[in-house]
C-alpha cells in the first residue's frame, strides 16, 4: 500500500482528517514529530506532510503508527461501518453497504466482517502508480497479497519482488517492506492481514 503526495483533496477529504487525528493524538501523548518518528520508523518530515494532509499514509504505516501513538488504526480512519456480529457473512461483489476506505490514490473494499474473536481482515485494494514507491515501514503481525490484476513491487531487505496476476506473497510484517506501482496500470490485489484493522472485532463502530 503506496504512501504518496496528494496536494488536490479538499479540505475534508480523508488525508487531512487522518492528519488530524494523527497530531491530535500524538499531542495528547506529549510526542514531538520526531519522537513518533522514531517510535514508528517514518521521517519527521513525512509525518508533517501527512499530519497537513498533504501527504496520503498507506495502511500499512497507519498500522506502524497506530503502534507507536498505541490506538487502534480504526480511531485514525474514524467511520468506516460495521456489519452484524455473527458466526459467518457472505460478502456480495454488488453490496452496497461494504466498507470501502479511500485513501489518497488507494481504495479498500473490505470483505470480512464483525464475527466474535475476530484474527484476520481481507480486502480488495486498488494501488494506483506512483512515481515514488511507499517509505519502508515494519511493524507486528504478518501479511498475505494476492495480485489479481497488474503489477506490484514489493521492496525488501535482501529482495526486489515484482509481482504479476496471479502471484502472491506472504510474509513477517516485521522485517523492512515497502511498495511500488511503477507501471501504468491499476493494480488491484488481495490483501489480508492478520488482524482486523478497518473493524473491530467487538461490534464498536467507527
Amino acid at each position: 500500500m503506496v504512501d504518496s503526495a496528494h496536494p488536490a483533496e479538499p479540505a475534508d477529504g480523508p488525508n487531512r482528517l487522518v492528519g488530524a487525528a494523527i497530531k491530535r493524538i500524538r499531542t495528547e501523548r506529549g510526542l514531538t514529530l520526531r519522537d513518533l518518528a522514531e517510535r514508528c520508523g517514518l521521517s519527521p518530515g513525512f509525518l508533517s506532510l501527512v499530519e497537513r494532509g498533504i501527504n496520503s499514509i498507506s495502511l500499512t504505516s497507519l498500522f506502524a503508527l497506530a503502534g507507536a501513538l498505541e490506538v487502534d488504526a480504526v480511531e485514525l480512519l474514524g467511520a468506516a461501518g460495521r456489519r452484524s456480529r455473527r458466526e459467518y457473512s457472505i460478502a456480495r461483489h454488488d453490496d452496497p453497504d461494504a466498507t470501502r476506505v479511500v485513501m489518497g490514490e488507494r481504495e479498500h473494499r473490505v470483505l470480512t466482517a464483525d464475527l466474535p474473536d475476530q484474527r484476520i481482515e481481507a480486502m480488495i485494494t486498488a494501488v494506483h502508480p506512483t512515481a515514488e514507491p511507499s517509505p519502508v515501514t515494519r511493524h507486528d503481525g504478518e501479511e498475505f497479497c494476492h495480485v489479481l490484476r497488474g503489477e506490484l513491487t514489493f521492496l525488501l531487505s535482501d529482495e526486489t519482488a515484482v509481482l504479476g496476476a496471479g502471484d502472491s506473497i506472504h510474509f513477517k510484517s516485521r522485517i523492512p517492506h515497502a511498495i511500488h506501482n511503477c507501471g501504468s496500470e491499476i493494480a488491484e490485489v488481495l490483501w489480508t492481514v492478520d488482524r482486523p484493522l478497518l473493524r473491530r472485532p467487538d461490534g464498536t463502530t467507527r
